[in-house]
């Protein structure tokens, strides 16, 4: 039979969680259908023991000279793929049930370049048996849910998601070097790149993948342990990370497009979830509000500057009350001490000083961030953020 669905495994580290994820390939009821590509991201790993674990499943392995991280390592798999569709997994991760490729496959239709599922993300105390579940909800009377639902289409992550490989060829869409939010510019090309085609993304609203608590060898993360209370990669790489991310996937597509509706839309919406960023930072992770701000200076220099002409102040407000309500949990009890208007005008007001600046708010914090960021790849080995404008 031919094969219609490629699953790309960016795997680093992953020998004691790759079992779970290929079991769960194994029992998918469209097997027959699925090629998996693993794409080692550490020089010494070397997944071929699963060739004999798994025999029923078609596997191939992918080594590799060097740690790359998690883009390009997924970008080797789609270079290597052979399907017509391909979807991407972590090495930590499972499929949720065994209908989840062909509930994916089943919603392929006409003009359809993506399709997208929900998924679950597991809770930070997922790994609990029943039994400690029962005695907290009975001391406390709180309820710890195995997985927490998201059924948000603009989530900006690779889980979930079906890709028609012959359009992301055709368009020339690719994974950076990028180590954090790098599928987020991945997905926010596409959803730029098809603004006034037929083209579309279809959704099916069934939980499709589970993400699991990161393992302290995700390869998306450096470690997930907190640092004096700081999640180091929600609160830091990832932050940066999505403002870079943002710039790339915009000037991608205005190279293509300068024109397209889309690239407004997702530029005002980001500049406004910049702005919820920020004043969540000052209240629950002050180390890096500083840091927030200079993002929102960045990412309005280099992209919502060119189209805030465009913007009247009732598309703003709408806009605002949207992503208000998206984040609401998140703010509650904060009171933001700046408006998004005076944020706005504030970052417009002020000298953009790049590189400089970005280096003199690196050099109050604690070691343990700008090494992170390093380790990472979001900054350069020049100390500064990677953009389409700037690399090292």
């Amino acid at each position: 039979m031919n094969k219609l669905i490629t699953v790309g495994v960016p795997a680093y580290k992953a020998e004691n969680q790759i079992d779970s994820l290929l079991s769960s390939i194994m029992i998918q009821t469209i097997r027959d259908e699925v090629t998996v590509i693993i794409a080692s991201d550490n020089p010494p790993d070397n997944y071929n023991f699963v060739l004999d674990r798994f025999p029923e499943l078609d596997i191939k392995v992918l080594p590799c000279e060097k740690n790359t991280g998690p883009g390009l390592a997924r970008q080797r798999a789609l270079d290597a793929c052979e399907t017509d569709w391909i979807t991407f997994m972590d090495a930590d991760d499972v499929l949720y049930t065994p209908f989840a490729l062909e509930s994916l496959k089943n919603n392929i239709s006409m003009n359809c370049i993506e399709v997208q599922g929900a998924f679950l993300q597991e809770h930070s105390e997922g790994n609990l048996t029943a039994l400690q579940r029962q005695e907290i909800l009975a001391n406390t009377g709180q309820v710890i849910p195995r997985a927490i639902p998201n059924n948000n289409i603009n989530h900006p992550w690779v889980f979930g998601r079906l890709y028609n490989v012959n359009f992301i060829r055709e368009n020339n869409i690719s994974f950076s070097e990028l180590r954090a939010m790098e599928d987020g510019e991945f997905n926010w090309k596409i959803r730029m790149s098809i603004e006034g085609t037929p083209l579309k993304i279809n959704v099916v609203d069934e939980p499709i993948y589970l993400w699991k608590a990161g393992s302290e060898h995700s390869i998306t993360r450096i470690g997930v342990k907190e640092n004096g209370g700081v999640p180091l990669y929600n609160w830091d790489l990832c932050q940066v990370g999505s403002t870079v991310a943002a710039i790339n996937a915009i000037q991608f597509c205005k190279a293509k497009n300068p024109f397209n509706g889309g690239i407004i839309r997702f530029t005002v919406e980001h500049m406004v979830s910049l702005y919820f960023t920020y004043i969540q930072c000052l209240e629950k992770k002050p180390l890096f509000a500083e840091q927030c701000y200079f993002n929102a200076k960045r990412f309005y220099n280099y992209a919502y500057k060119e189209i805030e002409h465009q913007i009247n102040r009732h598309i703003l407000k709408n806009v605002y009350t949207i992503q208000r309500a998206n984040v609401g949990q998140d703010l509650v009890d904060i009171v933001p001490e700046i408006t998004f208007f005076d944020f706005l005008g504030g970052i417009a007001n002020e000298q953009f000083g790049g590189k400089e600046e970005f280096e003199s708010i690196r050099s109050d914090y604690p070691e343990w961030v700008t090494e992170l960021d390093m380790k990472s790849g979001v900054l350069g080995t020049e100390g500064y953020i990677y953009t389409t404008n700037e690399r090292s």
